[in-house]
């Protein structure tokens, strides 16, 4: 088991995660016993970012958000939207089966990707938007420079809403592991046009993947924040 915790309104239902799996238990405050487990979501385990934070929404009822990370530092493979990982999944466990359970690489509504590993979850009590903070990359370089010390930002993101409310970026992609959001422009190679915020590709920009494609391409974040901070909420 690791840190995702829920509760249910009433105080009688537990939600927990692992690594590879969501769960509900039958809960009882006064003799503090968790029984019947029940497993809601599967099909989540990764050899690295094992947290699995858990929302269950105040203002849509029944829908569980699960944030699952990446599976390496700069995770090649969760470019592809088919890998599940490094994204934002939420589950309308109230119409679950007995028995049943969700796979979350391809079942759920996604509500992000591209995001390497968003451990901090969190609802708008009166809107209900969903926002999330991003705990971004480590030892990057552009261009055969290290700029890690200060590079990329930590991101607050923005990913729409549960409660039926249109958001037309819903489910997008947010950069990772190809841009990345600046923090001290300065330290970028090649940084015309990049100011605190802005989208831009590490490594060596080419034709396909440069500083265009991710501003024009990628979700920017709503708020960036220093490098290697690790905000959670």
């Amino acid at each position: 088991m690791n840190h995702g915790i829920e509760l249910s309104p009433d105080g009688n239902t537990l939600y927990a995660s692992s690594s590879d799996e969501a769960y509900s238990y039958t809960y009882n405050s006064e003799a503090h016993t968790a029984e019947n487990r029940r497993t809601l979501v599967t099909g989540m385990d990764n050899p690295d970012h094992s947290t699995r934070t858990l929302l269950l929404s105040r203002l849509a009822e029944g829908m569980l958000v699960v944030s699952r990370g990446s599976a390496d530092n700069v995770d090649v493979g969760a470019g592809t939207l088919e890998s599940g990982r490094s994204q934002i999944r939420a589950f309308n466990i109230s119409s679950l089966g007995e028995g049943d359970s969700y796979d979350y690489t391809t079942q759920g509504v996604r509500l992000g990707w591209g995001l390497r590993n968003s451990v901090g979850v969190a609802e708008h009590p009166q809107s209900g938007g969903i926002w999330s903070v991003e705990n971004s990359v480590d030892n990057a370089e552009r261009l055969g420079v290290l700029i890690k010390e200060n590079n990329p930002g930590e991101e607050l993101n923005f990913h729409g809403y549960l409660n039926g409310t249109e958001y037309a970026a819903q489910g997008g992609n947010y950069g990772y592991p190809l841009c990345y959001a600046t923090w001290d422009r300065d330290e970028v190679p090649q940084n015309e046009g990049i100011e605190t915020g802005t989208q831009f590709a590490i490594g060596t920009p080419n034709n396909t993947v440069n500083d265009d494609f991710c501003q024009n391409n990628r979700i920017a974040p709503r708020l960036t924040f220093p490098a290697h901070w690790a905000p959670l909420e």
